[in-house]
């Protein structure tokens, strides 16, 4: 079999933001922050507290195709409501409207309200989402939303749900969820970045050393319980399923994407060249997948075997 892991790191450098992009953003984002905290000051408000939350904060953001926008999401939460009734807090369209008024100006292109955030495009490629969030005493954080009012929703135990995960079966989660964001983005696939997140997290197959491993038998996984029943349920409250209302066709689609891409690295990795099987890998994740050299083969690999842990495998002894 070719050797492709070093393949892979090199994708995931390419497919990862660079230092100037995350300078750029956390630059942007502070200066935001400081924009709104002066609002809130001139208008007699109590301060608010910031969340970097989403992706970027989970570290998953990946580098956009074709100098599309990438989105991150910088969580408000407004301070002395915690203690009154729902009915006594501003309407949500009001302190929507405290956010757009607060950032206004800060951009060319004026913000933008949407029903669950305040956006601020930046003409480097990238927005910053402002969700607005209220944390009750006693009970989850709940959400702004402009047309249902205060929604229960809480970023920052999805956050932690997901760092819980990266330190249980380490770095190569990470990066199993940058490979399939690239395989989406690359193909056009109908699922978000959170609905990727939370399938790798529940059905992450580690396999050291070999993320081309560790890819296939993840997707074994997901595939296998979504044609079982297709779902994702947010890990966090509500535990709303992110799939329900999805159509028939749209779930046949989703599967045959997932399963064609499954079968591209199962060639890639019972493949002697190391060129023909990246050949396979960038006919399913694009030019960023780097090409192999030929006649790369006849390495030997350690060969792993399932634990009683789910998503863990361990050295049994044996060469391929």
């Amino acid at each position: 079999m070719a050797d492709i892991n070093e393949l892979f790191k090199t994708f995931n450098d390419n497919i990862t933001l660079t230092n100037s992009k995350s300078d750029d953003v956390r630059t942007g984002r502070d200066a935001l922050r400081e924009k709104i905290k002066k609002w809130f000051k001139d208008n007699d408000k109590l301060q608010p507290d910031f969340c970097w939350q989403g992706s970027f904060a989970m570290k998953t953001t990946i580098n956009p195709l074709d100098d599309k926008e990438y989105d991150l999401d910088d969580g408000i939460y407004l301070n002395g409501y915690s203690d009154k009734e729902i009915s006594e807090w501003p309407a949500t369209t009001t302190v929507h409207g405290w956010i757009k008024d607060a950032v206004d100006g800060h951009t060319l292109e004026s913000p933008i309200d949407k029903n669950t955030c305040v956006r601020v495009v930046y003409a480097k490629g990238y927005h910053i989402d402002y969700p607005i969030y209220i944390l009750k005493n006693g009970e989850n954080a709940r959400l702004a939303h402009k047309e249902n009012g205060w929604i229960e929703s809480d970023p920052k135990e999805f956050k932690k749900w997901f760092i819980d995960k990266v330190t249980s079966y380490e770095e190569q989660l990470r990066r199993i969820v940058k490979y399939l964001k690239a395989w989406k983005d690359f193909k056009d696939v109908s699922l978000k970045g959170i609905e990727i997140t939370i399938l790798v997290a529940n059905n992450i197959c580690i396999y050291e050393g070999r993320d081309e491993e560790a890819l296939k038998r993840t997707l074994n996984q997901i595939i296998d319980r979504l044609e079982v029943s297709f779902e994702c349920l947010k890990p966090v409250a509500p535990f709303e399923d992110l799939f329900d209302g999805f159509s028939q066709t749209k779930k046949d689609g989703i599967i045959r994407a997932l399963k064609f891409l499954k079968s591209k690295v199962v060639l890639a990795i019972n493949e002697d060249d190391q060129l023909k099987a990246s050949e396979y890998m960038i006919e399913v994740f694009g030019s960023r997948f780097p090409k192999g050299t030929s006649n790369d083969g006849d390495k030997t690999s350690k060969v792993f075997v399932q634990t009683s842990a789910p998503g863990v495998l361990k050295h049994d002894g044996r060469s391929a």
